[in-house]
């Protein structure tokens, strides 16, 4: 460590061991001082368990043992992986131990040193092992049997111990400097210790109550932050600013019938919300969420209609080239029969066509502009533009669609969503915003089966799929992965390709390929070969889970489809069973997914399944959000932190100064 004297916003590299290489990676997950360090949280506390004297190791738990090396190895592997193996003599007994990518291990374990191993044991083929154990040595013991530690979620290149070590001394070093910024009375109401004290208890707790306490303190710091920014938020949308868009009972009539269908109940209803949303001073903040195929893009198409006929302008956000492509090509032919100016714009749009694009965006020409990430990039000017529409909006974090939004004075805000928001993340990340909900489809469409297939039955796929191909139906067939190491490999999109082009049994109706490395204008052309009926099966990536609307294909099948997540299986499901025919979606993949199989073999209720992917993967993936400075779990504790939650959203809502003081005194904020 340098000569200088360590404070809180001092540089990481004060630690000692913390050199630049370290440095780097504790910044890339945005630890870079030494009060990040001091307020990152452990996820959990365990306890260190006591000697296991007698063999055989146990398959399973957290594991200590001792004893004398007999043999240390290590094994080289394909590129840059490698295992180091050791062996131990117990006292009258082996036990084995692992250790991937750590060939450091193999120089500080020689044969004949007594050491201590602790760590969690797994059942092989060749019996009990520790995976990865923690190294104790007469030296650097490890800690005392009962001794409570936390486990950190560490940067890639770092283990979560090497962080542990790392955060303690930084508490050492800066932890007493560290001042509470809360009112003594907020602090009672959620029956919270003060910063200093959680802080220490966080990092060496001495009881699980303790630990508990503090993770809790610590927790409530991204919520006044965020809770802050949302009152923010809300204030300065209530300032105004916004132009109102105002819908008369003549206009919705014109507005409705450029639709080539009448709306369900479930769109109306939700069409008055928006046209009275779209007629206050106040910006629009609205979230319409619904099932897949209830009809969010018809909606999205009538305001676009209101806004330019009182002359504004239109930013329709999406997060895929592909999605973007076919909102253009779906809504391009609705906006050419009224006379409004349209244009696309992605990464793959350079040079003149970008410019020519631009010029007519900042003339108003262009009055409804698709496109993804590169719309709401610098140089991208608008004349006037009053709606934001941001489809997938889940996609996208609350920096970028406020660098959209900031192209457009008081623009209205529209975000579109097929994932249900449950009512802490709304709370939480949509606390500006109101919800509008679709649940229902428009009537007349087909039933969709869907089947887990494996085994034998695999090899029926084809004939089936080729008697659907004959009676004029069409095939998707979705792989997880562009390309593969080998041709056989399954899950491999150009593999599948080849061997369906060189399969007599379908070649014959047309099999077309399609996924993010094709060419944009390629790309579009095979599609519409596919949606005009040309070509009779598709072979695609999960580039095509939402926006492709084919009422001919009826049938769905995915590959390995136990890489995927429920929610995504259940979007691409969605892609079939938008005719009237009975349409079927076929699972092919391993057993280790059988519940989330048969969870969509059980129902096609969209929130139910979204429920269900939000129990397993954690809030913090439905968030949009970035943490800055806190590598906690994110948004996953909110659920039973729920009256922290309350409690920072009461005390920013009622003093939006305090709000803002105490977010500014709480050292790491959510990104903006």
């Amino acid at each position: 460590m340098s000569g200088q004297i360590p404070t809180p916003k001092g540089s990481t590299t004060l630690v000692e061991g913390i050199g630049p290489a370290k440095a780097r990676l504790l910044s890339s997950v945005g630890l870079d001082t030494l009060e990040d360090l001091c307020l990152l949280t452990p996820t959990s506390i365990v306890e260190w368990p006591a000697q296991h004297t007698e063999g055989p190791l146990p398959s399973t738990g957290l594991v200590r043992v001792s004893g004398s090396v007999l043999a240390v190895k290590l094994v080289r592997m394909r590129g840059k992986q490698s295992r180091v193996v050791l062996r131990l003599d117990a006292g009258g007994w082996e036990a084995q131990a692992s250790f991937w990518n750590q060939p450091w291990v193999r120089d500080r374990c020689a044969v004949g040193d007594q050491i201590e191993l602790c760590g969690e044991a797994r059942s092989t083929s060749k019996g009990p092992e520790l995976l990865g154990p923690k190294i104790g040595t007469e030296r650097d013991p490890l800690p005392a049997p009962g001794v409570l530690m936390g486990t950190y979620l560490a940067p890639k290149g770092m283990s979560g111990h090497v962080l542990a070590g790392i955060c303690k001394q930084a508490v050492r070093l800066v932890g007493g400097q560290i001042k509470e910024p809360l009112p003594e009375n907020l602090l009672a109401a959620g029956d919270l210790p003060d910063l200093p004290t959680a802080i220490q208890a966080a990092h060496e707790p001495r009881s699980r109550v303790a630990f508990e306490a503090a993770r809790r303190r610590l927790a409530l710091i991204p919520l006044l932050a965020l809770q802050a920014q949302l009152a923010a938020r809300r204030a300065g949308a209530e300032e105004g600013g916004g132009r109102p868009v105002q819908v008369s009972s003549e206009l919705d009539r014109e507005l409705r019938s450029r639709l080539p269908f009448q709306l369900t109940p479930d769109q109306q209803q939700a069409w008055k919300i928006l046209v009275r949303d779209l007629g206050r001073r106040t910006p629009m903040r609205r979230i319409l969420q619904g099932d897949v195929g209830t009809g969010k893009t018809a909606l999205a198409a009538l305001c676009s209609f209101a806004v330019v006929e009182g002359g504004g302008q239109v930013a329709f956000l999406v997060p895929t080239e592909v999605l973007a492509e076919q909102h253009h090509m779906g809504l391009a032919p609705l906006l050419d029969a009224v006379g409004i100016g349209h244009a696309l714009l992605t990464g793959r749009v350079r040079g003149e066509e970008r410019q020519q694009i631009l010029r007519r965006l900042a003339t108003g020409e262009v009055a409804v502009l698709f496109g993804t990430h590169a719309i709401f990039q610098k140089g991208v000017e608008f004349d006037c533009l009053d709606l934001v529409i941001i489809d997938e909006q889940q996609r996208f974090g609350v920096g970028q669609r406020s660098a959209l939004m900031d192209k457009g004075k008081g623009a209205h805000l529209l975000l579109m969503t097929a994932t249900p928001i449950p009512r802490t993340l709304a709370l939480t990340v949509y606390g500006d915003l109101e919800v509008v909900t679709l649940r229902k489809g428009p009537p007349g469409r087909g039933e969709v089966h869907t089947r887990w297939v494996r085994g034998a039955k695999t090899r029926s796929i084809i004939p089936w799929l080729a008697k659907r191909m004959e009676a004029g139906e069409q095939i998707y067939w979705v792989c997880p992965r562009i390309g593969s190491d080998g041709d056989d490999a399954p899950g491999a999109a150009e593999a599948r390709f080849s061997k369906l082009c060189d399969d007599e049994r379908v070649n014959g109706f047309g099999v077309e390929l399609v996924h993010g490395k094709v060419p944009a204008e390629e790309r579009s052309w095979r599609l519409e070969r596919f949606r005009r009926g040309d070509v009779g099966l598709l072979v695609a990536t999960t580039v095509i889970e939402v926006g492709v609307d084919v009422p001919s294909a009826t049938v769905m099948v995915i590959e390995q489809a136990d890489r995927l997540g429920l929610a995504q299986l259940h979007q691409l499901r969605g892609r079939v069973g938008r005719g009237p025919l009975e349409s079927w979606c076929l699972l092919v993949g391993a057993a280790a997914a059988e519940e989330r199989f048969s969870m969509l073999i059980q129902t096609r209720d969209g929130f139910e399944i979204a429920e269900e992917d939000l129990r397993r993967r954690g809030m913090g993936d439905l968030a949009g959000l970035r943490q800055a400075g806190n590598n906690q779990e994110g948004l996953d504790q909110l659920e039973r932190d729920l009256d922290l939650l309350l409690l920072a959203r009461e005390v920013c809502q009622t003093d939006l100064h305090l709000a803002r003081d105490l977010a500014m005194a709480c050292g790491p904020l959510l990104a903006p």
